[in-house]
């Protein structure tokens, strides 16, 4: 559950920086013109296909809206200690180790230096959930 607290965080980090910067690009780019109905060769999407792309549109905005203030509502727990999180030297060394292994993986395939980053991350996540997971990673055969 801890490993899933830390995710949620992090991902509403990620996306809450990404929604200060798009609304801030939104706020300086001028009004789009009405949204273009030729797609890719030439043929013309259908007022139900517009209708239906919005609709999809809206949806994900909507969603995306839902993550962002969870992820905030979870790190304002956090921040005003209303929830603690706990990490065992088990769990410190999970991470490290994942961060470690996701790096050289990521390096090795030829990653950048914010490839590897990612892959640090991502590996010390994955690390800390397999070693925090409740129950066996896959169901046994009866």
């Amino acid at each position: 559950m801890n490993a899933l607290a830390f995710l949620v965080v992090s991902a509403g980090v990620l996306i809450a920086s990404m929604s200060a910067a798009t609304a801030q690009q939104t706020a300086t780019t001028p009004p789009a013109a009405a949204p273009a109905t030729e797609a890719v060769g030439g043929s013309m999407l259908t007022p139900e296909q517009i209708e239906n792309l919005n609709a999809m549109v809206d949806q994900m905005q909507s969603s995306m809206n839902d993550m962002v203030q969870a992820a905030r509502d979870a790190a304002l727990q956090i921040g005003t200690d209303s929830k603690t999180v706990v990490l065992t030297t088990n769990d410190l060394a999970a991470i490290a180790i994942g961060s470690v292994g996701g790096a050289l993986v990521v390096d090795l395939l030829g990653g950048g230096g914010l490839a590897t980053m990612a892959g640090a991350v991502l590996g010390g996540v994955g690390a800390h959930w397999l070693m925090t997971r409740e129950g066996p990673l896959f169901e046994q055969p009866l």
